[in-house]
């Protein structure tokens, strides 16, 4: 997982081991997705939750994979384990200039909060089941 991290981000945004252990631990549960291809970890997606908001905390997949729809699995499944936990929101942030992650967050339903920093929102409606 962490090897993918270290190629998915540069230097400022990279997590290493106990920045993956503090994502974990940041909401009272949480979920570690993790997707391999011939034994080899391709992508992986921390979500939390704390009440009725969860977050999608870390999602990254291996250059070698992306432009393809393993973030897009990835994200769903998060939205699909939030909504299955009783969440009514899912908030994300990214990097401002990172296009491809907002482009597939907005894709998705989530749409920009009035904040300083890229963080996007999505509701949960209960007649709405994430595609």
């Amino acid at each position: 997982v962490l090897d993918v991290d270290a190629l998915a981000f540069d230097d400022f945004w990279r997590f290493d081991r106990d920045a993956l252990l503090d994502a974990r631990s940041a909401t009272p549960s949480s979920q570690l997705r993790v997707v391999e291809r011939d034994r080899r970890v391709v992508g992986y997606a921390v979500t939390g939750r704390a009440t009725d908001t969860c977050y999608l905390q870390r999602l990254a997949v291996h250059p070698d994979h992306q432009g393809g729809s393993l973030g897009t699995a990835l994200a769903v499944d998060a939205l699909r384990w939030a909504a299955s936990h009783g969440a009514r929101s899912v908030l994300v942030n990214t990097q401002e200039r990172n296009t491809p992650a907002l482009a597939l967050y907005e894709r998705l339903g989530f749409v920009p909060e009035p904040h300083g920093l890229a963080v996007l929102e999505r509701r949960l409606d209960a007649e709405r089941a994430p595609a």
